[in-house]
């Protein structure tokens, strides 16, 4: 193979690789668009239009990459979830080793950290948590109910209705809400300090539940 050859390869390699990478980079700034917007403002409240805008893209291209404003919602959906199951992963490898106190604090932790890095993940959940849809079914079946029972079954214990809204509750609200923690407290909950401290109090909190009730 001559060089002229080799180089006309690389080319042409090149050119194809253009409009690849180009299609990746749109399709990823729509999904945090998406991610922003579906959990600031709902479903209903966001149009394709104001989510190709807020992407700073061309018209028409929710529908070119996704084909429908509620595949496109799915796949914002996934793509957060999808980071959680990660980071749920990784955290039920540690656990094998550890009485059901540590492992509970080391949960608790670690979702607190997720919720300060992932605050659209409570906001989603605030916007589809309040009426009956597809989009519910869809968060709780798939994501929501597996992730339970696998953590159940890792931690030793099954969290109940009360301990379950305790951590996603007091776990990632002050994440939800940083500008009103800012303004009243003077506190950038993002902060690692704060986020520390919030996971170290949850955690007490949390495996306190454990203890059997005084008489």
């Amino acid at each position: 193979m001559s060089l002229r050859v080799v180089a006309e390869d690389k080319v042409s390699s090149t050119r194809r690789r253009a409009p690849q990478k180009r299609a990746e980079e749109t399709r990823e700034a729509l999904l945090v668009a998406g991610t922003d917007l579906f959990s600031s403002l709902g479903f209903e409240g966001v149009s394709v239009r104001t989510i190709e805008s807020h992407a700073g893209v061309q018209r028409g291209l929710v529908a070119y990459h996704f084909e429908t404003k509620e595949t496109f919602w799915k796949q914002v959906v996934d793509r957060v979830f999808t980071r959680l199951i990660e980071r749920n992963a990784q955290v039920i490898g540690l656990m094998d080793p550890l009485p059901v106190r540590e492992r509970l604090a080391l949960y608790v932790t670690m979702f607190v950290r997720f919720s300060a890095e992932v605050p659209q993940l409570n906001r989603l959940m605030v916007q589809e948590g309040k009426a009956a849809s597809w989009r519910m079914d869809y968060i709780a079946e798939k994501y929501i109910m597996p992730m339970q029972a696998e953590s159940a079954k890792a931690l030793g214990v099954e969290l109940d209705p009360h301990g379950y809204y305790l951590l996603v509750g007091a776990g990632a609200f002050a994440f939800s809400v940083e500008h009103e923690c800012k303004k009243i407290f003077g506190i950038d909950p993002m902060s690692d300090e704060f986020v520390s401290e919030h996971a170290a109090l949850l955690a007490e909190i949390m495996t306190s539940r454990l203890d059997p009730p005084t008489s």
